[in-house]
């Protein structure tokens, strides 16, 4: 029973890391979302790439954690049954 209660806390906390990335990716996106919109009104040597490219790049991190956090909270609840 103990080592179920642990695998269930441990399926608790992926889940609350996983809901803290969602919540950093929309930030990360809406911010992204304010830099690349005004590319169709904005000259090409005006936009600033750099930190789109930044933006992007943290997205991509959170993205490429959340889903290492998601095959863990999958094969935790395998075990789980």
């Amino acid at each position: 029973m103990n080592e179920r209660l642990i695998l269930q806390g441990a399926l608790q906390e992926k889940k609350m890391e996983r809901m803290k990335l969602a919540i950093r990716a929309e930030a990360l996106i809406s911010g992204l979302r304010t830099k690349v919109l005004p590319a169709s009104v904005t000259p090409l040597a005006e936009l600033q790439t750099a930190q789109i490219r930044e933006l992007a790049i943290e997205l991509d991190g959170i993205r490429v954690e959340y889903m290492q956090l998601t095959r863990e909270s999958d094969s935790i609840r395998k075990e789980l049954g």
